[in-house]
């Protein structure tokens, strides 16, 4: 799951008053779902997630946008193909993974890595006169109609469905493939694009995408903390975590099918009488105290990193695959000292 970042700002100076606002403009080829971050009163505030289709811009903020630091954030749904797309900067909020969120608490997410983004900052001037606007753009350049092209030939392509080249331009393939998936779908025939269109379109991809992947699924009594070692090449590997998982829930660490026939798994189990790894393991790998991404082709110790036992896992030419963490999968807990006697 690596992680492209790419941020690219731009303000709008307008009239203040009733019409400030704060918006977000998607002219890029991927649906997203976007967050904020802004001060409240005396607290630091996280609010999401936004669905902006390709193309669409929205105002998600109708208060007057005040000079100073904002922080913002958005992905691409997972329904698109590949590693997951983000546009991020270096500081870490507080979000909820699903549905709508408004956080006046970013203590809510502490030592919960899987609740946390990293959002970019973005310093609104006294010049805006309260209206700004960020753009979420690619290396592409798109327009907002473009982008609208751009994005359903790419969704197109999620699904399996040749639509030409992902260059916004209504080419003939992508007028043929767009009239076929309306008939396909039972939309009213022709090819125009308009917001049913594409919601279609982003609901196949991501049911598409739900059934492929690699899942944890947590099957013990206390919570577990995992990681993973995926191939890079026949002799390198990487090391990610960490994904924290409640009891009985599941969580997908990597998106899309699978392409390698192997992968290394660890887990780890915090209980009030000590820290129980994951046994059986095959071989060491870097993992750290805070979350992690490393390559093995340098020692643990050079990257300041410790080193952990993760077990292989043969998954032969599968698309997807669940590993369930088990209470008998992790090392005994040691023993209770003996009672001091007066």
């Amino acid at each position: 799951m690596r992680l492209i970042l790419l941020s690219i700002l731009v303000f709008v100076a307008g009239a203040g008053g009733a019409s400030a606002k704060y918006s977000f403009c998607n002219k890029s080829s991927y649906a997203l779902s976007a967050a904020i971050g802004y001060v409240d009163g005396d607290r630091l505030a996280t609010r999401g997630w936004w669905r902006l289709r390709p193309g669409q811009c929205k105002v998600v903020l109708t208060e007057q946008a005040k000079p100073g630091k904002y922080f913002v954030y958005a992905e691409a749904i997972p329904g698109h193909k590949g590693p997951l797309r983000t546009w991020s900067g270096d500081t870490a909020l507080c979000v909820e993974n699903n549905g709508f969120f408004n956080l006046r608490n970013q203590d809510v997410c502490r030592g919960d890595p899987m609740r946390q983004r990293k959002f970019f900052n973005v310093e609104v001037t006294e010049a805006a006169g309260g209206n700004w606007q960020t753009d979420f753009t690619e290396a592409s350049t798109y327009t907002v109609y473009s982008a609208e092209v751009a994005g359903v030939q790419r969704l197109l392509s999620d699904i399996g469905i040749d639509a030409g080249a992902v260059d916004g331009a209504m080419g003939r393939e992508t007028q043929r493939a767009l009239a076929n998936y309306r008939k396909e779908k039972g939309l009213p025939e022709g090819y125009n694009i308009d917001d049913e269109l594409i919601d279609a379109l982003i609901e196949d991809a991501n049911a598409r995408e739900a059934k492929l992947g690699f899942f944890y699924c947590n099957k013990t009594d206390n919570a577990v903390w995992s990681a993973i070692a995926e191939p890079e090449d026949e002799e390198s590997y990487r090391s990610k975590g960490w994904w924290k998982i409640e009891p009985g829930d599941c969580a997908k660490i990597i998106k899309g099918s699978l392409e390698k026939d192997h992968y290394y798994v660890y887990g780890l189990i915090e209980a009030p009488a000590g820290d129980r790894s994951i046994a059986g393991g095959d071989k060491s790998f870097c993992v750290n105290i805070v979350m992690f991404n490393a390559a093995n082709d340098l020692s643990c110790a050079d990257q300041e990193l410790e080193e952990a036992e993760f077990r292989r896992i043969e998954i032969g030419g599968a698309e997807s695959v669940t590993f369930d963490f088990t209470p008998e999968m992790f090392a005994a807990p040691p023993p209770e000292a003996p009672a001091q006697t007066q």
